[in-house]
């Protein structure tokens, strides 16, 4: 068995300045990575078997962060797409995500962010000849539909909501464009409460 290509595992913001990191598919999960570990961006987390291909995964870009906690008893685990693999811990007196200082990452006080859930293509619309799911003034609320990421052909819903969001907000800005690749943790749209 070869390994075909890479990707990088979904990651999802959590409390207390953790990451979690989902599975981008289905699959058996293995040479898995151990508690106390410390990852850095672009890292191989281990590889996804599928239907008799290697994929290897990896961190995104501006992602880091120590295992805790992290010991299955097997080394080979069978995940489904958006399973939890683990979740990262920031080193001592940092985030595990940190921004990229060339993605538009500045908010203005009172503002807050959806980002990207994973890296790929952005869409701010259902179909080419639909309505964009959100405009600048538009009011959102938790769990509504703001865009798609794309992934290896797979649409992604991105919704509206986290606990760094308000219940509902104001849209003051979209950062990414239809059709635009972007890197998971990405500013999409900008809110205010």
């Amino acid at each position: 068995m070869r390994t075909v290509e890479n990707v990088n595992v979904t990651v999802a913001p959590g409390p207390d300045g953790t990451v979690r990191l989902l599975s981008p598919g289905v699959g058996y999960w293995f040479d898995l990575p151990r508690s106390g570990d410390l990852l850095a961006p672009a890292q191989t987390l281990g590889y996804l078997e599928q239907l008799g291909r290697r994929v290897r995964l990896t961190l995104p870009a501006g992602v880091q962060g120590q295992v805790r906690g992290f010991d299955p008893a097997d080394r080979r685990v069978a995940v489904s797409f958006g399973d939890e693999l683990l979740v990262l811990h920031p080193p001592e007196g940092e985030s595990a995500f940190q921004a990229d200082a060339a993605g538009g990452e500045s908010l203005d006080a009172g503002q807050a962010a959806v980002r990207a859930p994973t890296d790929g293509v952005f869409y701010r619309r259902p179909s080419p000849d639909a309505p964009a799911f959100v405009e600048a003034g538009q009011r959102v609320r938790g769990g509504q539909p703001v865009g798609l990421v794309e992934v290896m052909k797979t649409f992604n819903q991105v919704r509206y909501g986290g606990d760094d969001l308000p219940d509902e907000a104001e849209v003051v800005e979209i950062r990414a464009d239809d059709g635009q690749e972007v890197q998971a943790g990405q500013v999409l749209i900008v809110v205010k409460g």
